[in-house]
């Protein structure tokens, strides 16, 4: 196998740049930041109740929880305590919620059995959602919960943008040709088929980043339980479409997490931070309107920065405005080569399940853009690292993966 450096040398120099090999003193690299991917089976944090008064203390969660629910003779599922003083546990309205919500039941009765290591995906949009300090709080309130694995998806965005960028190298060669993106939006890719099915062919041929995690999880864990959380609800659907539905188990919405934070009791600003590094700048501003557009424009210049024709985008967010830009296309007055759609208004982050107003959300990630070390996924360890336990040697091989990050239309 060969080492990190020599084979974060291969591909970026592969790919036309200025890199020497002193960049490797400065990327910070800590291959740590990858053990909730590549190495399962961390111990999490066990769950402690704050209320003195409950029957037993820094008892785990789960147990908890199902120790305070029966089946009655239907199947049906209910919330049941013995003793009075067990309602300063666990509240049963709370409970009630949790069990009248058949994807928060499929993932709680996942952790519970402990037959399967549980990932939760966090989209890129997670950013000041769930009232936590740092993101590495979030991480070990997932822990503590009872998940093993946490993994930004926004690794994988990183990837798939290596993907786009390739893909606008090959078929963008005059100015007449354009590519219709984004693959991370399930509602534009359904709108153009719908609408305009035609345009299809200019569909690059990628998974969203969303499907890429589940599916790359699961080729390093075979086992391993995918839980999807972000702000959408249309996520829901495109993990079960036919073609891709091996990737994700669970789609949890925000809202959904918080009531399963709130049940547990769990203050994730006051836990301790369990901070990873996984994704570029790039990666990151995924969630917002115009991200991919500027994420495939950044990589691209860096992946080549002799191309004559650059990516010229136009965007549009929210079904409207999806709609007046397909007209637009079709009528010929589109001045682009890069046409992105995202459902929602602002991008992913003004998803309907999201927790804070689209323009704080907007603002959050920006800022925690601004803090990767890395600006491209070219520059980011992680997902050279990533590609290597994928067995690629380039970067350019990602054009003809069938696997992972392909999917046909």
């Amino acid at each position: 196998m060969h080492t990190f450096q020599d084979l974060y040398k291969r591909i970026v120099l592969s790919s036309k740049t200025k890199q020497t090999d002193d960049v490797l003193d400065r990327l910070n690299y800590d291959p740590f930041h990858l053990e909730c991917v590549l190495k399962p089976g961390m111990n999490a944090q066990s769950w402690e109740t704050y209320n003195p008064s409950c029957l037993q203390t820094n008892v785990n969660f789960m147990d908890c929880f199902y120790k305070h629910v029966k089946t009655d003779e239907q199947g049906q599922r209910l919330p049941v305590f013995v003793e009075e003083k067990c309602h300063n546990c666990l509240d049963p309205k709370l409970i009630q919620k949790l069990l009248l919500s058949e994807d928060i039941m499929k993932v709680m009765d996942a952790i519970h059995k402990k037959d399967k290591p549980v990932y939760v995906l966090i989209a890129p949009a997670f950013l000041s959602q769930f009232d936590v300090v740092t993101d590495g709080q979030l991480r070990s309130a997932f822990k503590q919960i009872g998940f093993e694995g946490v993994v930004e998806v926004s690794l994988f965005a990183d990837i798939l943008t290596l993907k786009e960028a390739l893909d606008f190298d090959r078929e963008i060669q005059n100015e007449k040709d354009y590519i219709l993106t984004s693959c991370c939006c399930p509602m534009w890719i359904q709108m153009i088929r719908k609408l305009k099915p035609d345009l299809m062919i200019h569909v690059p041929k990628s998974v969203s980043p969303m499907i890429a995690t589940g599916r790359v999880i699961k080729k390093i864990v075979p086992n391993a339980f995918t839980v999807f959380v972000g702000p959408c609800l249309a996520k829901k659907a495109e993990a079960k479409e036919e073609d891709i539905k091996d990737a994700i188990d669970v789609v949890l919405t925000f809202k959904e997490v918080k009531d399963l934070f709130e049940t547990a009791r769990i203050d994730a600003s006051n836990l301790k931070t369990d901070v990873r590094e996984h994704s570029s700048a790039a990666g990151r501003i995924y969630a917002i309107s115009s991200g991919v557009s500027q994420a495939v424009d950044l990589t691209l210049k860096r992946l080549r920065p002799n191309k004559k024709i650059q990516v010229k985008s136009v965007y549009a967010s929210g079904v409207p405005e999806m709609k007046n830009l397909l007209a637009n296309l079709t009528n010929g007055s589109l001045q682009a080569n890069f046409i992105e759609g995202m459902g929602c208004r602002g991008g992913c982050v003004g998803g309907p399940r999201a927790l804070i107003d689209k323009d704080q959300a907007k603002i959050k990630v920006e800022e925690y853009a601004k803090k990767s070390l890395y600006k491209t996924p070219l520059d980011n360890p992680y997902v050279i690292e990533m590609l290597q336990r994928l067995h690629f040697t380039s970067v350019e091989e990602l054009l003809q993966d069938k696997e992972i990050f392909t999917r046909e239309f």
